[in-house]
């Protein structure tokens, strides 16, 4: 018999969770006031987890140099331009360069305990909500962080993405899953007012990346690797060689997988199932 949860892990009602799914030892569950989605046991991982996981270690190791879409949802907006800007999680630095070179007065996480309350003009986590097993608690203190009217922008994983397109979407790495209503319901609770809510579709590069994944080991002729070694030695390969493989690379993989990814693009449109992620950008009331 599945353990039901004493509270909503959103909203902490009592009663009349409905259960969604299990993974592991792990059960997912709706609560029926916010609609919003946890997994019980609610526990985050220690850092030493995400230091060892595969996932975010390649991160750490090939860094996004570029904003992500998430991040250019909010590079449209722009709200309070010029003013104090705190990021938390940082993730590779990627969004913190740009948001500098639009004016920002940019902090990362270690600003939270150096400044006081009412300090920042616009709080931006992205990606970092469904990894919290207290996100209740977190966006209370965030806002306090705010200013009057201040900004607050996220974004997360949207719960109705095929799972293949999502698979870490699970514990221990993700606690909560989120739709447009249900992250509504959790940011207005919280005394902010809505400005905006984005669902980020699935673009055709990000389905090319996946099936260059899903087919590893078939078509890759690990160009990179292989010209990276000369006589079992690992050589430094100069910068314009480099981009110039990755560009190879790249090239490869949209003419062995551009016609299935756009198929594929096509059926997730016809079935209604683009959504990959959600962007909110709400003010501080």
């Amino acid at each position: 018999m599945t353990e039901s949860p004493q509270q909503c892990g959103l909203c902490k009602t009592k009663t009349g969770f409905v259960l969604k799914e299990k993974f592991k030892e792990y059960s997912l569950w709706e609560c029926p006031k916010c609609f919003g989605q946890f997994w019980f046991p609610m526990i985050s991982p220690s850092s030493d987890w995400y230091e060892k996981d595969e996932r975010y270690s390649f991160r750490n190791q090939n860094p996004l140099r570029k904003p992500e879409r998430n991040h250019n949802e909010f590079l449209k907006d722009l709200p309070a331009q010029g003013g104090k800007l705190l990021d938390v999680g940082m993730g590779t630095g990627n969004f913190l360069t740009a948001a500098v070179n639009k004016g920002y007065d940019c902090y990362g996480d270690e600003a939270i305990k150096k400044f006081g309350n009412d300090y920042f003009d616009v709080v931006t986590m992205f990606e970092v909500l469904e990894h919290l097993d207290n996100p209740s608690d977190f966006i209370e203190k965030t806002k306090l962080l705010l200013k009057d009217e201040g900004y607050l922008a996220l974004s997360v994983p949207y719960r109705r993405a095929l799972d293949i397109l999502k698979p870490h979407d699970k514990p221990p790495r993700h606690l909560t899953r989120w739709d447009e209503k249900a992250i509504k319901n959790f940011i207005t609770e919280r005394g902010f007012e809505i400005i905006r809510i984005k669902i980020i579709p699935v673009s055709l590069p990000y389905l090319i990346t996946k099936f260059h994944f899903w087919f590893r080991g078939f078509l890759s002729f690990n160009l990179i690797n292989k010209m990276a070694k000369e006589n079992g030695a690992e050589v430094v390969l100069k910068k314009d060689n480099l981009k110039w493989l990755r560009k190879l690379a790249r090239f490869k993989d949209y003419l062995f997988f551009g016609i299935p990814a756009v198929l594929f693009l096509f059926f997730l449109y016809a079935s209604g199932r683009r959504g990959l992620g959600l962007y909110v950008l709400a003010k501080k009331v």
